[in-house]
């Protein structure tokens, strides 16, 4: 009996230890997802490969193409790609929250709504919307923009891919 109860505390020594490694070197990773205290609910500039997008986990290297969303609490969470935050939002109801986008051609972030889409970049996640500050032609407005990605209609699509760009891959 003496050595069954020793045997039941050393093993539950050792799993105290293991827990406690754990605690003590594991890493926050929300922090690498979500910048905390931005009060000010202004976008803010981060370094390539410091965050992560949070809908796709990529780290975000392209920041021509990246997209924020700021909460009212100051909350503010990072995307690679225009369509990964159109995405997140579709799952994710963040009341009086403020997006914001790059563009590409003035590199200014600018409210998603005033920015203009290209439909043919070569964009991070690879849809092929990208934010411009002016607008040319063949760009569409975000609400237009929001819609076709929401139905698939992207450049993974084929058939979009094939009648906007002409080919077949």
């Amino acid at each position: 009996m003496r050595k069954i109860l020793l045997n039941l505390l050393t093993f539950a020594t050792v799993i105290a230890i293991i827990v406690v490694l754990l605690l003590a070197f594991g890493t926050d990773e929300g922090a690498r997802y979500v910048y905390k205290d931005n009060t000010a609910r202004k976008p803010i500039d981060i370094t390539p490969k410091a965050y992560r997008c949070s809908e796709c986990n990529m780290e975000i290297e392209a920041m021509p193409y990246m997209a924020e969303l700021i909460t009212p609490e100051g909350n503010t969470y990072f995307f690679d790609d225009i369509g990964c935050l159109v995405l997140w939002q579709k799952t994710h109801t963040v009341n009086g929250a403020k997006a914001v986008t790059k563009t590409v051609d003035t590199q200014k972030w600018l409210d998603v709504q005033d920015a203009w889409y290209s439909r043919t970049d070569s964009t991070p996640m690879g849809y092929g919307f990208a934010a411009y500050e002016k607008r040319q032609k063949g760009m569409i407005p975000y609400d237009e923009m929001r819609t076709l990605m929401l139905q698939g209609k992207n450049l993974h699509d084929p058939f979009v891919k094939k009648q906007l760009l002409g080919q077949n891959k």
